[in-house]
């Protein structure tokens, strides 16, 4: 097994230590912790003995196990072409980094003389993958971990107050998105296999009704979905990068300064009840779904059972055990993705199914054709209420006014009845007041938009009759993910990625965030896939 090494250089010489050299650091640390007298004192003279004996015991016995591999008959083979491995006469340091700290060692090297290729056969038994840059998996993970929960530099700073020893940002950012690509690529290949059987055998993702009759079945799955922003910036990033807009023609930009200048004046005429100029066009964007500044959209799905909520106060949930996915990338990615996510987790053969999301574009039509009512599973589409009610909010202010306390206190007056209607699924009441009001200008607009849109989802806001069935009727859950999940790791100020690594980090936040992060990462770093779900209908693919 040949390993690459990402390593710091060091000029000191190896020394070798044998089993005296051990007992004379076991007196070394006990000699240290007798000339303190605090606790936290001895502690800390003590770590770094510690440390150092325990990279002693490692190089002696890694060493050992190398000699005793001359002594063996025969001798080890080439893994490729199976011919028996020539043995060197030479000696070959290494260098891997462990949770002690950076373990140096020698061993044999062995020539294949057919494959002409190195080989170091006492490696092979230390199990170290090309992946991690054949340092041990622990301190990957750690160093993995850390990278994945704040930035790369405050990572490794606290990196080295917790061990004891500095990690460079290099190294940790190198296996960072090594694993994190890892992660993507095989999120990847699952969808698409998920997706290839979705047609060729449906009956393998939803079964049919007789064998859903013998299953244990989850009583009710709760399936959020929203969208967030982002920072892309493809290409060079950070001193010397150029201005992100800077391939918008002088043209395009001054239509969008002219557009903007008209914006304010039709906002400050509807403010004073008189109509306004016209507005030009909006000016076509320069990237296909980025925004002025470069951001893009990160699609999430959050999923989880009734089973795992647990009420830790009056009026408050706290999950359990969730699954929570994200993706930057194209609406029919994210489609094969969702579907991925569905079948793993048990939703098309959960009895029922409460999907709540807001009136984002194409969010319910993908729930129309992934996860539709059948016989055996009841499928309940949920309006956001804090979403819905929003719009409310944003009537109330352009009829009565936000600017001064009167004001707001008309508008709580006035808005209060109406979300009291919504909130008791009387949707058609609230409609039908909202049609009696006789208004102009930019009140119009907002009472016009409320209508349009209570009318589109109004069979998704019955919201009434949901919490009688005791299920959730709003999407704060969602929200958190974004807040806690996302935006806390991938928005902070002034911070840009590239879509490959951004899709990265989400994999590494989303594992984290999902509670699989040992599975994950170890599946990730041997290049492997996870095995197929236990599910009784599945068939052997």
């Amino acid at each position: 097994m040949k390993t690459s090494h990402t390593e710091p250089r060091s000029d000191k010489p190896a020394v070798r230590f044998t089993g005296n050299h051990l007992y004379l650091l076991v007196d070394d640390a006990l000699a240290a912790a007798q000339a303190q007298t605090g606790l936290s004192a001895m502690v800390l003279v003590v770590l770094p003995v510690v440390r150092k004996l325990g990279l002693a015991v490692l190089r002696h016995v890694i060493e050992q196990r190398d000699r005793a591999l001359e002594q063996h008959r025969p001798g080890p083979c080439c893994p490729d072409c199976d011919t028996p491995l020539r043995r060197s006469r030479h000696l070959r340091p290494t260098r891997r980094y462990t949770l002690l700290g950076l373990l140096h060692y020698e061993r044999r090297n062995y020539l294949c003389p057919k494959c002409d290729r190195s080989e170091y056969p006492t490696d092979w038994s230390l199990d170290v993958l090309d992946r991690l840059h054949g340092h041990c998996q622990e301190f990957a993970s750690m160093v993995v971990l850390m990278t994945t929960l704040m930035p790369n530099a405050k990572a490794m700073d606290l990196f080295q107050k917790c061990f004891g020893f500095a990690v460079s940002t290099t190294l940790s950012r190198g296996l960072t998105m090594a694993i994190g690509g890892q992660m993507f690529q095989a999120e990847s290949q699952r969808a698409e296999h998920y997706w290839e059987m979705r047609t060729a055998d449906p009956e393998a993702i939803e079964p049919p009704p007789a064998v859903l009759r013998k299953m244990a079945r989850s009583k009710r799955k709760y399936v959020m979905m929203d969208d967030s922003k982002l920072g892309i910036q493809e290409g060079k990033r950070g001193r010397g990068a150029p201005k992100r807009g800077g391939d918008e023609s002088k043209e395009a930009k001054a239509l969008r300064k002219m557009l903007s200048q008209e914006k304010a004046k039709a906002a400050k005429a509807a403010k004073r009840g008189k109509p306004g100029p016209d507005t030009p066009a909006k000016v076509p964007k320069t990237s296909n779904d980025a925004d002025d500044n470069g951001f893009r959209n990160v699609r999430a799905l959050l999923i989880f059972d009734q089973a795992d909520l647990a009420h830790v106060s009056k009026g408050r949930a706290e999950i359990l055990r969730r699954r929570v996915v994200a993706h930057i990338g194209t609406l029919e990615e994210w489609r094969k993705f969702v579907h991925m996510a569905l079948v793993e987790e048990g939703v098309y053969t959960a009895e029922q199914v409460f999907v709540i999301a807001d009136g984002g574009a194409g969010i319910w039509e993908m729930v129309d054709e992934l996860l539709p009512s059948t016989r055996g599973r009841s499928v309940v589409q949920v309006l956001d209420f804090y979403h819905a009610t929003s719009h409310l909010w944003a009537a109330a202010r352009a009829y009565k006014g936000n600017d001064t306390a009167a004001q707001r206190r008309a508008c709580i007056r006035w808005v209060q009845p109406l979300l009291q209607g919504v909130r008791a699924g009387k949707v058609a009441n609230v409609l039908q007041r909202l049609g009696k009001l006789k208004l102009k200008g930019r009140a119009a607009e907002e009472v016009k938009k409320v209508k349009e849109y209570f009318e589109k989802h109004r069979k998704r806001m019955r919201y009434a009759w949901v919490r009688d069935q005791e299920a959730l009727i709003g999407s704060g859950a969602m929200e958190s993910v974004h807040a806690w999940v996302i935006q806390a790791r991938c928005r902070l100020p002034g911070m840009r990625w590239s879509v490959a690594g951004a899709n990265a980090m989400l994999r590494l936040r989303c594992a984290w965030a999902s509670g699989r992060w040992d599975e994950s990462f170890d599946l990730a770093a041997r290049g492997q896939a996870p095995p197929q779900p236990e599910c009784l209908w599945m068939k052997a693919s």
